[in-house]
Parts: structure tokens; C-alpha cells; sequence
């Protein structure tokens, strides 16, 4: 090759350094991030200590770009939005306090050194972001990963890793318009709001149906590329309704966090991440300039210690204030005393930005490489504080601040008007997102389209039409309860007369809501006068509110998506029980379950008019009798009825789908065989039939067998099952119990449930994973 690209040339030294220096850093037991760093340092401009230097600056930041994707799409494939609402109010208190509390103090240390505002803004932003990576790597070397404490600090770092992504996107639009504005910023936090619920959503309805579809296809290979694209996709799409790549990035990481798939990706995208954040870090190396170090010596070190006593302050008192013992605080808040790459990434934006001046990159990099330095030490320094201040303090409030004040394991209880109101607004907003996003795409997209090929008249009715009848399962499910709040809002329906008052007036909002946006989408195809908009638009609003099929299509909607935001969380259990409690052990999903030698189901026909006929499914006693339980009703007309009540009346021609041992099977068939006739041939276990359900084209008719592992803080820990209310609160059977290992076939009704169970159910998908997700949270 007669001449070599800069790009390869740069490549190649940035690599060759990197390495020398992570084996450096490696011998002496250091973060390899301070590797890169100091790589960058002695590879950069600004030093001429090796023979050559990098020779274009602008294509290494091309590179950097790339490093901050991949290091936020590993971000979010690690953090789930489960994972932040499992995190408790420990960690969501902590990390505002802490957050808060530095950003104040960034700020105003960036004043009395006599700083421009911007600079102080950004610095109060880099300052109030601990190092997930630094903290990882000290409590590996320090052997104190398993501690108690350290749950919180995780928490903790997992709501700072959201703020920190949410931080960026709002210093970017303050860094636009040059000045605070409270109603700019809060239309661009609205805005954003917006964009992360819409994503969100049809991430979770599209993407993890996407991946089962194509599940049998999928190599390492193809899985890697599929991943990366989604990955540059969402970052494109981020980037064209004006937000950061990196946000777009870390959403997507979010999105694939909650498939099943989430494992490998992240085995896939480990060396992407490594490479390209090398990269990055080697480049945040390279805009240290020593001079200008040499130059804020000072203000590095009073940085430092505003880093090193802020963090041990706020993030301390954060988990006082939560309620934690005063030890379990001061490790917990010692262990979050440095800054580290989320410090970099606001740093780089605040210079590619052109709001922040180049001396403020050097010295943020300065002020993490000494407190990476530091945060083993101080974690250690946390019981020897304790104990000076065991001495210092009086016994009376030593005795107080050593006593946890608020338990996590104590379940609040809410009013049933708090649960309601609480049901309904989360309700209406999650379907607002979907309607206005569906008529943001129909106006601004379709109408023009269609316009543009069709004459003016077509055009408006057809794109009235694919708007109205993709919009209409949204607006009726606007209009009737979730089936979550149902029974709450009965209660405070029968509870006093003044209560229906105030529902009433919920209802109206709900139906004039959905009457403005009827409204709304006639006028804005068809110019017509308002008297005829309203007589339209009540005719429509009377065709929704009594469309039976309309709520039927949301219901599978709704389905799709809870069984697609359950995934991940489901296989996990199984996985979990195979392996940690089953009789046998899982070997790439061959091996069976216990499910599988001792459940088993057949269908049995009614013969005739035999005596069954006419009677009440709680009077045939087939579970006192026999201990099986009926999970599906064919009808003569071919109706599926899955877990039908116990209230259901036997027709001529039914067919039973019944679960239980196979020994019980026999005896019945031997029993009834007069009255009844099996269609089925042989026995099926019920995890066979569970996986052949999936193949069902109706999801509402699937039936699906999952394991339920009971907490100590599970809301079911501690209630039989008659008080748990599974049965009678959604469309489930329990079928089976694991308990230290030992297996129940159809448990007796007063089976009091206890921490470290399995519960199995049997019933359809969406009662299944709304069940387990209701429970998830408290494992």
C-alpha cells in the first residue's frame, strides 16, 4: 500500500498504546479506564513524549461518537425499566438528594472561582454523577460485591445512570437557547417525557415479537447485526426529533433489556462495547492538555474535594433519610464518592457544543482520575468513620439513627380512591401517547402521501378512514375501565353516595376527552360546518362506546404487549426454577420438568344427553374427587372458554380440557366412562400443551402454564389460597406448588403460601403476566 488513510494510522497507534497501558494498569491492579486515559494522554497533541502523535483529532472524535453509543446501548441493555421501579424508594430518594445536592455544590464552587454560568451548570451536571464502572471494579477487588450495602449503591446508580441520560438532553436544549427558560424547559421536558413513553411502547409491542418471529434464524451472527441496526436506528430516529444519539442509544439498550433474548445481545455486544469505549476513553485522554492542568491546579483540588465530601454528605444523609441504619448509610454513601464516564460524556457535549470552555474538560478529567484513585480507600474508611462517630455522638441519637426507621418489606397500603385515581390517570396517558402519536404519523405522513397520488376527495376519506379505525380501539378503551381498577372503582361505587358523584365526573372526562378528539380528526380532513362536526361526531362516539369487538381488539393490544413486556421476566423464573429447584436440571431447554411426569391434560367429550348436562361445573366435584381441574370448555359451536367460573352451566356437546395427574385422568375415564368419551388419544403433559398454545393465531384463546416464585415481600406471602384471590382477581388456576422441593399437584385451597414457593399457574397470557408482573417488583 503506497499510502496509508490518517484514519488506520491513528487507529493504530490509539490501539497499540491502549493495549501497552491496559497491561500496565492491569499488572498493578488499576481500573483499566485510567489505562485509557492515560494512553490518550501520552498519544495526544499535546505531548510530544512518544515519536508520533495522532495526526487527525476530527476522525478520532468520529470514533469517540461511536464509543458513546455503544457504551449507552450496553447501558440500557443492563438497566430495564423493571429494574428502576424494583429499586425501591431507598434508591430513588438517595439518588435526588444526591443529584441535587452536587449539582448545587458544582454550581456554586464554578461561581466563587469566578466562572461563566454555563461552565457552572455543565460542571454541577458532571459532578453529580457517581462511576458505575469504578465502583463495580472496587468492590470486585475489595471482595465486597455480596455485602448488603451494596444493593443500594446499585439502585442508587441505576436511577443516576436514567437522570444522567434525561440531564443530558435538557442541558442540551439550555445550551441551545443560551438562557433558562422555566416554560422552555418545561415544554422540552414534556417533550421528552413524550418520546420516551412512545418509544417505550412500541418498542416493547414491536421489537420483542420481531425477535420470536425470527428466534429460529438467529445466529450469533445475525443476532450481532440485527442488535447493532436496531441500535443505529433508534439513534438516527432520536437524532430526527432533535435528541442526543446517545439517548436514542440507551433507549433502545432499554427496550431489548426486557426480551429474552437480552443475554445474548449482551454476550454479542460485549466486544463492540470494549472496542469502541476503549476508543472513547483513549480520545477523553487526548483533550487533556497538561498545561492548562498546570495552569487550575487549585481549582482541580477544590473540586476534588467537593466531589470526595459532597458525595459522602448527600449521598449519606440520602440514605438516611430512607430510612437505613446509620453504618449500612455511611457504606453505602463512602462508596459513591467519584465521578467518572457519565462526567466525560457531559464534558465532550458541553465542548462539542461550543457553551463550555476547553479548560473544563481537562480538569473534570483530572478530578475523576484521582477520585478512581480514592474510592477504594474511602470505601474502606466507612466502619472506621462509623466508629469515630460511635464515640462522638450521643448514645440516645446513636441509638436512634442505628435503628432502620421504615422497612422495605412493609407493603403500604393505599385507598382504594389513591389506587383508582392512580389507575385512571396512568391509563389516560399511556393511551393519549398512542392517539396523538398515531395522528402526529396520519397528518404529517399519510394525508400528504395520500394527497400527493390521490384526488383531494379520496385522499381526506381514506386517510379518515385507516386514522379513525386505528385510533377507535385506543378511544374505547378510553371509556371503559382498566381491569386492574374495576373492583376499586365498585367498591367506592357501593361505599357512599357522594363517591358516584366524583366518578361520574371521571367518566365524563373520559368521554368529552374522547368526543374532542373525534372533534378534532373530522375537521381536520373534511372542511364542514361545526353543527354537522358534532352530529358526526356523537354518531361515531355512540358507535365506539358500543363496539364490543372494538374493546375485544384493544384487550388483544394490550395482551401483545404485557406478554411482550413480561418476556424476559417469565423465561428468567423458568430458567430460574429449572435450575435452582426442579428435580431435574435444565440442559438447554431439553431436559423436562416436573411438570412434565406429573401433570398431564386430555379433552373428554359429554356423551349425549348424559347427567352432567345441565349442571353447574362447581357441582361435578372433579377436583374433590379426583383432583383435576377443568382449564378450557369447547362448545358444541366451536367457543373456547378458558378457566370458565365455577358457575358455568354443562351444555349437550361440550368438551372438557381437563389438567391433572395421570393417574386421576384413568380413574375418571374408568369412572364416567358412560357419560363421557376422550377426543384425545393420548395423555399430553401440560407443559407440552402449553407450548403448543403458542401456535394458537388467536392470542386471547392461548393458554400458558408459568411459575410465580413467592418473596418475602410478595403481596401473596403469607395468604392461603382462598385469600390470595387468584381465581376470583384475574383468569388463573393454580395448578402446582414447589416447596423445598417437593411438588403438590392442585394444592388444597387453605395451601398457605410461604417465601421461596413456586406457584404454577395455568390460565391465558394476559392474566398470567399482569399476575407475575404485579409480583416481580417484590422478589
Amino acid at each position: 500500500m503506497a499510502h496509508l488513510p490518517s484514519l488506520i494510522y491513528d487507529l493504530a497507534l490509539i490501539l497499540i498504546s491502549a493495549g501497552f497501558m491496559t497491561l500496565l494498569f492491569k499488572w498493578l491492579k488499576q481500573p483499566l479506564v485510567l489505562g485509557y486515559i492515560v494512553a490518550g494522554i501520552l498519544a495526544g497533541p499535546h505531548i510530544d513524549l512518544l515519536p508520533v502523535t495522532v495526526t487527525d483529532t476530527h476522525n478520532i472524535q468520529t470514533w469517540a461518537d461511536i464509543g458513546v453509543i455503544f457504551l449507552l446501548f450496553a447501558l440500557g441493555l443492563e438497566f430495564s425499566f423493571k429494574k428502576l421501579a424494583a429499586v425501591g424508594k431507598t434508591a430513588l430518594l438517595t439518588a435526588t438528594v444526591a443529584v441535587t445536592g452536587m449539582m448545587i455544590c458544582g454550581y456554586t464552587v464554578g461561581c466563587l472561582l469566578g466562572w461563566s454560568s454555563m461552565n457552572c451548570l455543565f460542571l454541577g451536571g458532571m459532578l453529580s454523577m457517581s462511576s458505575t464502572t469504578i465502583i463495580i471494579k472496587a468492590f470486585n477487588d475489595l471482595n465486597m460485591r455480596d455485602r448488603p450495602f451494596t444493593t443500594g449503591v446499585f439502585g442508587v446508580l441505576v436511577v443516576e445512570d436514567l437522570v444522567a441520560v434525561i440531564m443530558m438532553v435538557m442541558l442540551s436544549t439550555i445550551s441551545v437557547s443560551k438562557v433558562f427558560d422555566g416554560s422552555q424547559l418545561l415544554f422540552s421536558i414534556t417533550r421528552l417525557a413524550f418520546f420516551l413513553a412512545l418509544w417505550f411502547i412500541l418498542g416493547i409491542f414491536l421489537i420483542p415479537t420481531f425477535l420470536k418471529k425470527v428466534r429460529k434464524l438467529m445466529n450469533e451472527e445475525t443476532l450481532l447485526i440485527v442488535s447493532t441496526g436496531l441500535c443505529l436506528g433508534m439513534v438516527v430516529i432520536a437524532v430526527k426529533a432533535g435528541f442526543s444519539a446517545a439517548l436514542g442509544a440507551f433507549i433502545m439498550g432499554s427496550i431489548l433489556a426486557e426480551t429474552a433474548d437480552v443475554k445474548r445481545i449482551e454476550k454479542m455486544m460485549g466486544p463492540l462495547k470494549n472496542f469502541f469505549g476503549a476508543i472513547f476513553f483513549v480520545s477523553v485522554g487526548m483533550m487533556v492538555d497538561p498545561a492548562i492542568l498546570a495552569g487550575y491546579a487549585w481549582p482541580v483540588v477544590i473540586i476534588i474535594l467537593t466531589v470526595i465530601f459532597g458525595q459522602l454528605i448527600f449521598a449519606t444523609s440520602g440514605f438516611l433519610l430512607s430510612g437505613l441504619p446509620l453504618k449500612v448509610a455511611m457504606e453505602s454513601g463512602f462508596s459513591l464518592a467519584q465521578i467518572g464516564e457519565f462526567a466525560f460524556i457531559i464534558a465532550g457535549l458541553g465542548l462539542s457544543l461550543g457553551v463550555t470552555d476547553s479548560f473544563l474538560y481537562p480538569i473534570v478529567i483530572a478530578v475523576s482520575v484521582i477520585t478512581t484513585f480514592t474510592t477504594p480507600y474511602f470505601i474502606k474508611l466507612a466502619d472506621p468513620a462509623y466508629t469515630f462517630l460511635k464515640r462522638i455522638l450521643p448514645e440516645k441519637f446513636l441509638n436512634k439513627m442505628d435503628v432502620p426507621r421504615v422497612s422495605e418489606k412493609t407493603a403500604t397500603k393505599h385507598s382504594s380512591w389513591g389506587s383508582m385515581l392512580k389507575d385512571f390517570f396512568s391509563y389516560m396517558i399511556v393511551l393519549s401517547i398512542v392517539v396523538i402519536a398515531i395522528l402526529y404519523l396520519s397528518l404529517g405522513y399519510l394525508y400528504p402521501f395520500l394527497q400527493k397520488h390521490l384526488p383531494e376527495g379520496w385522499s381526506a376519506g381514506i386517510a379518515f378512514f385507516l386514522t379513525m379505525i386505528t385510533i377507535a380501539p385506543f378511544l374505547r378503551a378510553m371509556m371503559s375501565n382498566n381491569g386492574d381498577s374495576t373492583s376499586s372503582v365498585l367498591n367506592l361505587w357501593m361505599e357512599k353516595a357522594s363517591n358516584r358523584k366524583i366518578l361520574g365526573f371521571l367518566v365524563g372526562i373520559r368521554t368529552f376527552a374522547v368526543f374532542v378528539t373525534i372533534l378534532f380528526v373530522i375537521n381536520a380532513f373534511f372542511p364542514i360546518s361545526i353543527q354537522i362536526n358534532l352530529l358526526i361526531s356523537v354518531v361515531i362516539l355512540v358507535f365506539i362506546l358500543r363496539s364490543k369487538w372494538l374493546l375485544k381488539r384493544f384487550w388483544h393490544l394490550e395482551s401483545h404487549f404485557l406478554i411482550n413486556l413480561n418476556e424476559r421476566q417469565m423465561d428468567e423464573n423458568y430458567r430460574k426454577i429449572e435450575n435452582n429447584k426442579g428435580v431435574m436440571q435444565l440442559s438447554d431447554m431439553q431436559k423436562n420438568h416436573w411438570l412434565d411426569f406429573k401433570l398431564y391434560t386430555c379433552a373428554l367429550r359429554i356423551k349425549g344427553d348424559g347427567h352432567f348436562v345441565g349442571q353447574l361445573i362447581r357441582d361435578l366435584h372433579f377436583r374433590d374427587d379426583y383432583n383435576l381441574i377443568i382449564i378450557r370448555i369447547r362448545t358444541i359451536d366451536n367457543q373456547y372458554i378458558n378457566i370458565p367460573s365455577g358457575d358455568y352451566r354443562i351444555q349437550k356437546g361440550d368438551t372438557f380440557r381437563l389438567a391433572g395427574k395421570k393417574s386421576s385422568l384413568r380413574k375418571l375415564q374408568e369412572n364416567e366412562l358412560l357419560y363421557l368419551e376422550f377426543v384425545d388419544h393420548s395423555f399430553m403433559t401440560l407443559h407440552g400443551f402449553s407450548k403448543l398454545e403458542f401456535n394458537r393465531k388467536k392470542q386471547e384463546e392461548r393458554i400458558t402454564c408459568s411459575g410465580l416464585p413467592i418473596g418475602d415481600r410478595s403481596p401473596l406471602c403469607g395468604k392461603n389460597l382462598i385469600e390470595s384471590a387468584i381465581g376470583a382477581r384475574t383468569k388463573c388456576l393454580v395448578i402446582g406448588l414447589e416447596r423445598e422441593g417437593r411438588q403438590i399437584v392442585n394444592p388444597a385451597a387453605t395451601e398457605t403460601l410461604q417465601t421461596g414457593d413456586v406457584v404454577w399457574l395455568v390460565g391465558e397470557e394476559k392474566p398470567v403476566s399482569k399476575l407475575i408482573e404485579s409480583n416481580v417488583y417484590y422478589l
